[in-house]
């Protein structure tokens, strides 16, 4: 990783070609360091290098508006979480504003694309190697409006594009602060009113039909707080990665009851300040 993150900063050629070839987590990870590391003119030129192949591809209709849309909203919003850290030196706003970011890029995919849900439904039959393999009657339940994909395309996005920015962000420690991003990821902690809103919000859109998925969106820096609590605690205790990877595989498996744990203890911990009391 440190091999990869010195080649990209040495010249702003190298950064935009890797960039530009689109490589997933990599690519948005390279607009991140750039912009962490070098402030917002140099990440402003990378981000439109970023995005030139996708307004290309998008108009000469190679790949589709909801692709072109939800590509360009996310080198946008990895570009906005970036330069919110950096001017903030905050997680808590680089993670609210990433966020934010996403859904608001994907809302303007969705209003000004006309809608995401057919296409969404479209691509996923498409990607299939056999249509009658994806439950399709199942999906069209799961997402039957434009409340729901919009939601879900958010929670994705706000997702990808903050692995992004904490690949950047490991990056620039890695070569200028070794040992910095572990400090402050695991000291991330919400303010209380923060924490407790987006509790609430999470609540009310559980037993609300069609917000589940914006619920998630709104309760998002809640689990990345609860996951950076459990990383400190781990570091703390000296137990090894075992519980981290039990962690992120409980995720995958089951998201929602781990979920709402990780939101109850961030909460709990913008409460009482569990790092604070440990250490006195």
């Amino acid at each position: 990783m440190r091999a990869v993150a010195e080649f990209i900063m040495r010249g702003r050629v190298r950064a935009v070609v890797l960039t530009m070839v689109g490589i997933p987590l990599i690519s948005p990870a390279i607009l991140a360091l750039v912009s962490l590391r070098r402030g917002g003119s140099d990440g402003l030129m990378v981000l439109a290098w970023a995005l030139l192949p996708i307004v290309v591809m998008g108009m000469s209709g190679h790949v589709s508006p909801l692709v072109t849309g939800i590509s360009a909203s996310h080198f946008a919003a990895v570009f906005c979480g970036a330069m919110a850290l950096r001017s903030s030196h905050s997680w808590v706003v680089g993670l609210v504003t990433v966020t934010a970011a996403s859904a608001v890029g994907i809302l303007l995919t969705s209003l000004f694309g006309g809608g995401l849900l057919q296409g969404f439904l479209q691509a996923v039959e498409n990607a299939a190697a056999q249509p009658a393999a994806v439950p399709m009657d199942e999906l069209e339940q799961i997402f039957s409006g434009e409340l729901q994909i919009t939601g879900y395309l958010s929670l994705i996005s706000a997702m990808s594009a903050t692995l992004a920015l904490v690949l950047g962000r490991y990056w620039q420690a890695v070569l200028y602060n070794p040992g910095g991003f572990r400090q402050e990821f695991q000291q991330l902690r919400l303010p209380l009113w923060l924490a407790a809103a987006s509790m609430l919000l999470w609540v009310v859109s559980l037993v609300t039909p069609g917000y589940a998925f914006w619920g998630a969106v709104v309760a998002f820096p809640l689990v990345v707080a609860g996951i950076a609590l459990i990383h400190w605690l781990v570091a703390s205790r000296g137990w090894g990665v075992g519980p981290l990877v039990a962690m992120y595989l409980m995720l995958v498996i089951g998201g929602l009851p781990l979920a709402g744990f990780l939101c109850g203890l961030a909460l709990v911990d913008s409460w009482i300040d569990i790092r604070g009391r440990s250490a006195k």
